[in-house]
């Protein structure tokens, strides 16, 4: 299948390959693009809290972000580096750290993953899109949480109906960039979409489109459902 995916051209690295392997080709159509945060001081903080190591967990939510900050400090080998899937992972290891992975990117699963994290100080390298549930999870459990936005996404000007008729289903990797994409729901009818996670999701479900497939927030999810529903 030819498959239209939303992501980041600054994070598509690897995309057409993790697709081949799959037996599809992949089209990457990016509705966002990267742009360094509105504000700074964020990210400058929390580098200097790392530096400083007043920092006991340290989350990436993208590889992206991984970029942002690991080229401005290094956290030492008492931090403890949990990253959202696979690639992600593998991007810290580019800067020569180990991190866990989380396959599964929810809040609860997040602040359930972790464990006991009463009086730990988290630090959260993310895109600038605030995430209440995840830092309210997190803060339930007594957690301290320093988030920094890393990066802003903004409209790259791109449709979704520009390759709708060459391909045969669409993957949206966030709800921004399936609100931005002009997808409507009688485009759904011709052709299947994907959501790669829950909130997605919803965002596809509130402008009436009912995704064909929910992956768990990667695309290896979506493409192992996606060929579980061909074969």
């Amino acid at each position: 299948m030819k498959i239209a995916v939303t992501k980041l051209e600054e994070k598509s690295e690897g995309v057409h390959e993790l697709f081949r392997s799959y037996g599809h080709e992949a089209v990457i159509l990016s509705t966002m693009r990267a742009a360094d945060p509105s504000d700074p001081e964020p990210l400058l903080r929390l580098c200097h809290m790392i530096s400083k190591e007043k920092i006991d967990i340290l989350i990436f939510t993208s590889s992206l972000g991984v970029e942002k900050l690991l080229d401005k400090v290094k956290p030492g080998k008492k931090v403890r580096i949990v990253s959202v899937g696979p690639k992600t992972a593998k991007k810290v290891e580019e800067y020569g750290l180990k991190s866990e992975v989380i396959e599964k990117f929810s809040s609860d699963n997040f602040a359930d993953y972790l464990g006991d994290i009463s009086g730990k100080t988290i630090g959260v390298a993310r895109a600038q899109v605030p995430n209440p549930e995840l830092t309210g999870s997190l803060v339930s459990k007594g957690a301290i949480i320093i988030e920094a936005p890393a990066y802003r996404l903004e409209p790259a000007g791109n449709s979704i109906l520009e390759v709708l008729n060459d391909v045969d289903a669409v993957i949206f990797t966030s709800a921004k960039s399936f609100e931005l994409s002009g997808f409507k729901s009688e485009n759904a009818k011709k052709i299947r979409s994907i959501a790669i996670g829950p909130k997605t999701a919803d965002a596809m479900r509130k402008s009436g489109i009912h995704p064909d497939f929910v992956g768990n927030g990667t695309l290896e999810d979506c493409l192992s459902s996606l060929y579980q529903y061909l074969t």
